[in-house]
C-alpha cells in the first residue's frame, strides 16, 4: 500500500454536479442529484444518501454536460452522518469522461501499487497492480472486494502475509477484467506471467451482461419536439444508450426529438438529442410506451 510520503497525484478534489442512478442494498430504485469529491481518470470519489454494495453497477450522469457513463462501485471509503462516500471505477475507461488531463503517475508511485492479494474464500493469491481508487478504499476498509477466478464470485481480498511462502501467481494489471485502467498515455509494462498448473477454467464474469445497464426508475422527464411542444412524460428505465417512457401523444420510430431527462420545472434543465426507435401502444392505459436512443452527437462518450 501507498506510504504516507508518497503523493498520489492522479486524484483531483473537484466538486462535479451528478445524477445517480441504480439501487441500494435493499434493492430500491433510487435517482439521487448528488456530487463527486474527487476525480481520478478511473472513476470518481462520490456522496450519496444511500448504502450501497461493493462491486454493484450504477449510471452517472454529468448535470453540466449530460454525459453518461456505467460504475462500478470499488467500496465505501468515508461516512458522515447518513452520508457515504464510495469510490466508484468508469466499466469503459477508453475516453476521457472528465474532460482532465490527469498527471501521469511516476515510477515510483506505481511501484507502490503493486501488492499481493489474498483471497478470503480459497486463499488463492495474486499479485495486482492496485489503481488509486482501490487503493484508497484498501486503505480505509484493510481489505477489499474483488472476483476471485477460483470461487467464481467476488469475494473480500487483504494483503498476504509475508511469512507465509508464496505460490506462484499472476501479475494482473490494474482491472484486466474488465477494459483495463491502465491510461493510453501511460507506458504500462507488459504483464508477467508465471506458469501455473492446470486448473478447470472459472466461469466467465458478466459474459452475458447487456451493452448498456438498464435501471427502473421513477422520475419526469420532457420530451421536446416541433409535433407536440415540451411533453412531461414518465420514464421507466434508462441506461447509458438511452430511456424508455411513457406518453399519451402518439409519438412514431425515427422520430427526432430532445429530451431531458430527469427533468425538474422552473430549473435548469439540459436537453440531448435523441431519436424514438420503437413504440408500442398500451390501449388499456391509453398510452404510447416509446423506447429512445440518444443520437451519437448526443452519446455519452
Amino acid at each position: 500500500m501507498p506510504p504516507e510520503g508518497v503523493r498520489r497525484s492522479s486524484r483531483i478534489p473537484k466538486e462535479i454536479d451528478i445524477l445517480l442512478v441504480g439501487s441500494d442494498t435493499e434493492g430500491k430504485v433510487f435517482s439521487e442529484r448528488t456530487k463527486t469529491v474527487l476525480l481520478s481518470r478511473h472513476g470518481a470519489g462520490i456522496v450519496s444518501r444511500y448504502k450501497l454494495s461493493a462491486e454493484q453497477e450504477l449510471i452517472l450522469r454529468r448535470l453540466d454536460t449530460n454525459k453518461e457513463a456505467e460504475v462500478r462501485v470499488v467500496g465505501q471509503i468515508g461516512v458522515e452522518s447518513d452520508v457515504y462516500t464510495y469510490g466508484v471505477a468508469f466499466m469503459d475507461s477508453t475516453h476521457n469522461f472528465w474532460g482532465i488531463q490527469f498527471p501521469v503517475p511516476s515510477e515510483a508511485e506505481r511501484q507502490t501499487r503493486v501488492v499481493v492479494l489474498e483471497c478470503g474464500g480459497c486463499l488463492s493469491r495474486e499479485t495486482v497492480e492496485q489503481s488509486d481508487l482501490e487503493s484508497d478504499v484498501y486503505l480505509v476498509n484493510e481489505g477489499i472486494v474483488r472476483y476471485c477466478k477460483k470461487c467464481g464470485s467476488s469475494t473480500f481480498w487483504k494483503r498476504a502475509s509475508e511469512d507465509v511462502e508464496e505460490a506462484p501467481v499472476a501479475v494482473e494489471m490494474v482491472q484486466s477484467r474488465s477494459v483495463g485502467w491502465v491510461a493510453e498515455e501511460e507506458e504500462a509494462p507488459a504483464p508477467v506471467v508465471v506458469a501455473t498448473p492446470a486448473e478447470p477454467e472459472a466461469p466467465a464474469r458478466r459474459e452475458n451482461r447487456r451493452k448498456h445497464v438498464r435501471t427502473r426508475v421513477n422520475f419526469k422527464a420532457c420530451v421536446r419536439s416541433f409535433a407536440h411542444g415540451d411533453d412531461v412524460v414518465s420514464c421507466e428505465d434508462v441506461s447509458r444508450g438511452g430511456l424508455c417512457f411513457k406518453s399519451r401523444k402518439p409519438y412514431v420510430e425515427n422520430f427526432k426529438i430532445e429530451i431531458a431527462a430527469p427533468y425538474t420545472p422552473g430549473a435548469q434543465n439540459f436537453f440531448s438529442p435523441a431519436e424514438i426507435v420503437y413504440v408500442q401502444e398500451l390501449k388499456g392505459e391509453k398510452k404510447f410506451r416509446c423506447g429512445v436512443a440518444y443520437l451519437k452527437t448526443a452519446l455519452r462518450r
